[in-house]
C-alpha cells in the first residue's frame, strides 16, 4: 500500500498541478471493473430473504439492460455487494446510479423504512487492467461469503450470488415497491456474461479455472479459521439476522481507496501514468472551458461534463 501511494505521488506531482478537489474518473468504453458499495453504518439491510433477493435480481437486471453493462460475477452480502462488470458503451455511472437508487427504494419499501440504505461513502470502482485481474476479482467476489466467515462454501450462501457464464434467470417485478401498471417491464432476464479474457479457453475451461481460484480462497479461509478455533456462522443464523444490526468488528477507516488493480508493478504504474495524463489533460481543458472556450476538446473518458454539459471529447484514449 505504501509503495502504491508513493507511485501515485511521484506521477501526480503536487496535487495543485492537477486538481485540488476530487479527481474526475475516466470512463472509457470496454473497460472492466470491480464495483463495491456498502450499506449505511454497515447494517444488514441486504440480509438474504426472498424479498431481498427478488429486489436485487430485478434491479440488477434492469440496470444492466438499460445501460448495456455486462455482469460477470455478482455477490450481494448482508451489508455490501461486489460485482465484476464490463462497460462496453462507457455508461458505468448510469448503471451504478440506476441499480443503487432503485434497489434503495425497493428495499426500503420491503423493510418498511425510509432512511438512507447506502453509506455516504462513494461507490468503490476499481479498474481491472489485465485478464488475470478480472479473473482474480471474480474469484474474490464469489468466495466472499466464505472469506467473511459466514458459510463454509459459497454455494451455501442464501443471498444473490452468480454462477456459470451464460447463466440466465427470468426475474419478475417484485410486489413491494413497483407499480404493475407503470412503465417498467414485468419480466426481465438477468444474465451472467463471460468476460472477454483468455479467449483461447472454452467457457467450460475458463469457468473451471475460476472455480479453482475460488476453491483456493475457500481452502485458505477454512484453514485459517480452523487454526484460530473459529467456526462459520452458518446459513440459518444468517437468515435470522436483524437487519438493523451490524458487524461487531470495527470498520476500517482512512484506508486507501484504489482506482486501479494491476497484477504487476509495471502494469500498475503504466495504468496510473495513463490516468495522471488524463487528469492533467482534463484540468487544462476544464480551465479553458471555464473561461468560455466552448470548442475546447476534453480527453477521452470525460464523463460528467460530456453527459451533463455536452462538451466535445477526443475519440480515443492515449495508449
Amino acid at each position: 500500500m505504501k509503495r502504491r501511494k508513493a507511485e501515485i505521488r511521484k506521477l501526480r506531482g503536487r496535487p495543485s498541478d492537477i486538481f485540488s478537489v476530487t479527481l474526475p474518473r475516466q470512463i472509457l468504453p470496454g473497460k472492466s471493473y470491480l464495483v463495491t458499495r456498502r450499506t449505511t453504518h454497515r447494517q444488514f439491510l441486504l440480509s438474504p430473504s426472498c424479498a431481498t433477493n427478488e429486489n436485487v435480481r430485478y434491479c440488477l437486471a434492469l440496470a444492466a439492460e438499460r445501460t448495456g453493462v455486462f455482469l460477470h460475477a455478482v455477490c450481494v452480502m448482508s451489508n455490501h455487494w461486489h460485482g465484476v462488470v464490463t462497460d462496453p458503451d462507457a455508461r458505468l455511472p448510469e448503471f451504478i446510479q440506476c441499480f443503487h437508487k432503485l434497489l434503495a427504494k425497493a428495499q426500503n419499501a420491503s423493510l418498511g423504512r425510509s432512511e438512507n440504505l447506502w453509506s455516504t461513502d462513494k461507490t468503490s470502482v476499481v479498474l481491472l487492467t489485465s485478464e488475470q485481474d478480472v479473473l482474480d476479482k471474480m474469484a474474490y467476489t464469489l468466495a466472499n461469503p466464505t472469506a467473511a466467515g459466514l458459510v463454509k462454501s459459497p454455494e451455501e450462501w442464501p443471498g444473490v450470488i452468480s454462477g456459470f457464464f451464460g447463466e440466465e434467470h427470468s426475474v419478475e417485478m417484485p410486489d413491494a415497491f413497483f407499480d404493475e401498471d407503470g412503465d417498467l417491464p414485468d419480466t426481465l432476464e438477468l444474465k451472467m456474461v463471460r468476460p472477454q479474457i483468455f479467449v483461447a479457453l472454452t467457457d467450460t475451461e475458463l469457468y473451471a479455472r475460476l472455480r479453482e481460484e475460488v476453491a483456493a480462497r475457500v481452502r485458505a479461509t477454512r484453514e485459517e479459521m480452523a487454526t484460530n478455533g473459529r467456526s462459520f456462522l452458518g446459513r440459518n443464523a444468517i437468515l435470522r439476522q436483524n437487519v438493523e444490526a451490524s458487524p461487531k468488528t470495527e470498520a476500517a477507516r482512512r484506508n486507501l481507496s484504489p482506482r486501479i488493480s494491476g497484477q504487476t508493478s509495471a502494469e500498475r504504474v503504466s495504468a496510473i501514468r495513463r490516468l495522471c495524463e488524463f487528469w492533467r489533460a482534463y484540468r487544462a481543458a476544464w480551465n479553458e472551458w471555464r473561461q468560455g472556450r466552448r470548442d475546447t476538446i476534453f480527453p477521452a473518458g470525460t464523463y460528467a461534463l460530456r453527459v451533463n454539459a455536452s462538451v466535445t471529447c477526443a475519440n480515443t484514449a492515449p495508449s
